[in-house]
Formats: C-alpha cells, sequence, structure tokens
C-alpha cells in the first residue's frame, strides 16, 4: 500500500479544511474564499495578515498552498499559488463499531483518523447504549477533520449514518479475496496480528466488526460468523470500545508498512 505525506515539504504548518474542488484552472479561478469557523481561526486566533501562506485541503485528497490577500471579519479572501493531489490509499479499513459514551466516541474518530482508516459505520447493536444523531455525526465528522489537520492526511474517513449490524454484515458479504471480514473477540483463538501474518498481503478491504461494552450477543455472534466473519483477539484482556478500535487500526497500519518496506 502507498500512502504518501500529504503534505509537500515546502507547505506551510497551519492547514485549512475547505470542502470545494482546489485544482484550479485559471488564474481568475485561484482567488477563493474561506469563511465560518477556518476564517474565525485563521483571522482571529493566529491574526493572520495579508501576505501570509496557509495550506488548504479538501477531504478528497487535494491540497493548496495560498496566500491571504484580502480578508473582512468573517472570511478571508486567498490567492492559490500550488496544488496538487494525494494519491488515494490502495487498501482500507473500515470500522463497523458501536460507539461509546461522551468524549470517547470522538476520541475513537481523532485516533482511527490518524491511523488511517478509511470509513467509520457506527452500529446499531442489541447492546448498544449510544445511537449517534445528526448533531453527534457532525461533531464527530469535525474530530476527524481536525485530526487530518494535526496529522497531515489529505482524504478523511468517510462517516456512515447510524446502521444495524445485519445492515453492515448484508453489505459486506459474502466474503471475497480481496476482502475480509473481522468480528472482535475475546474469546477466539488467533489474534489480529498472527491473522494479519497468516494473509501475507493485508487484503484490499478490511472490515472490521467491534461490538457494544457488553459485547454482541450470542445471536449476532453467531449472524457474524455466518457471514463469514473470522473472530479475532486484540489483547490478552477485554478492551473498551475505543481501545478495541485503536488495537486493530494500529495492527492493520504496522502491517501495512511493513508491507510497504518490502
Amino acid at each position: 500500500m502507498t500512502r504518501p505525506q500529504s503534505a509537500r515539504p515546502e507547505s506551510p504548518v497551519e492547514r485549512f479544511f475547505l470542502p470545494q474542488p482546489l485544482q484550479l484552472a485559471t488564474v481568475e479561478q485561484a482567488k477563493i474564499e474561506l469563511d465560518g469557523s477556518e476564517a474565525h481561526h485563521l483571522l482571529h486566533v493566529l491574526r493572520a495578515k495579508v501576505g501570509n501562506r496557509i495550506g488548504l485541503f479538501n477531504g478528497q485528497g487535494e491540497e493548496a498552498v495560498a496566500e491571504l490577500i484580502n480578508h473582512r471579519k468573517r472570511s478571508a479572501e486567498l490567492r492559490i499559488l500550488d496544488c496538487w493531489t494525494t494519491p488515494a490509499e490502495s487498501s482500507e479499513l473500515i470500522l463497523a463499531t458501536a460507539l461509546p459514551k461522551g468524549d470517547r466516541a470522538r476520541w475513537l474518530v481523532e485516533k482511527a483518523t490518524e491511523l488511517g482508516v478509511t470509513r467509520i459505520i457506527p452500529l446499531r447493536t442489541a447492546r448498544s447504549v449510544v445511537e449517534p444523531g445528526e448533531g453527534k455525526l457532525d461533531k464527530l465528522l469535525q474530530a476527524a477533520i481536525a485530526a487530518c489537520k494535526q496529522c497531515g492526511r489529505s482524504r478523511l474517513p468517510r462517516l456512515d449514518p447510524l446502521t444495524t449490524l445485519n445492515d453492515a454484515l448484508r453489505e459486506f458479504s459474502p466474503a471475497l479475496p480481496t476482502r475480509i471480514l473481522l468480528l472482535a473477540d475475546p474469546r477466539a483463538e488467533r489474534n489480529v496480528g498472527q491473522l494479519f501474518e497468516s494473509l501475507g498481503d493485508v487484503p484490499r478491504t478490511t472490515i472490521a466488526l467491534i461490538g457494544p461494552e457488553g459485547g454482541f450477543t450470542d445471536e449476532e455472534h453467531v449472524t457474524a460468523i455466518t457471514a463469514g466473519a473470522m473472530p479475532v483477539r486484540l489483547g490478552s484482556h477485554i478492551l473498551r470500545i475505543e481501545t478495541a478500535a485503536l488495537a486493530i487500526s494500529a495492527a492493520w497500519e504496522l502491517r501495512n508498512s511493513a508491507n510497504d518496506s518490502d
């Protein structure tokens, strides 16, 4: 898998999210406007001045270096000086996970973003205690954007609406040679490292099912196994939701990095 560093060496440290095309064809199109919370941060927190340069990314792989050429109280006019596209990852990790309470869900999304997770599916299960609505999902998206800024990633993970376990299983079964479905299970014989080692190259798509604090019910467990999920341990102990998500994401990322260096 190739996951190049998104920011060019000469690009600014400060990066801002602008969800629009950044590959511009003409000089006139190179003028763009930054508003909302991003403009507030640039103008009133960082106190940027005309002539200062910043980095931009749109969450879809496009990035740019831009210069502040004018500003008003709530918006900034920028001129794009350079732009480029970071290639998409050649393999992906999808976390289909029940969400924990409070800030732990935000932490899960933040760390998953840093580790290259490409899609997060909040699961509704029999024992779920958190079922995020539109407002909660928007806050989680903001956590992903902030994580991309911090870690230099140019592509946002896709954040799905609340999805039932059965609907997720219908999407990802049957199993394919390029796709594996994992079930986090502290009772499993193999751990996730052993599983990835046995596969050689990590498949193009890895889907990890992570249950709520009380775990999947016996019926859900059987349904997942019947759909082709492979149970894997993530450590020697029973993990919280966000710890399990981090453990499997880190194992996947390390395996991909090892494949890159081979």
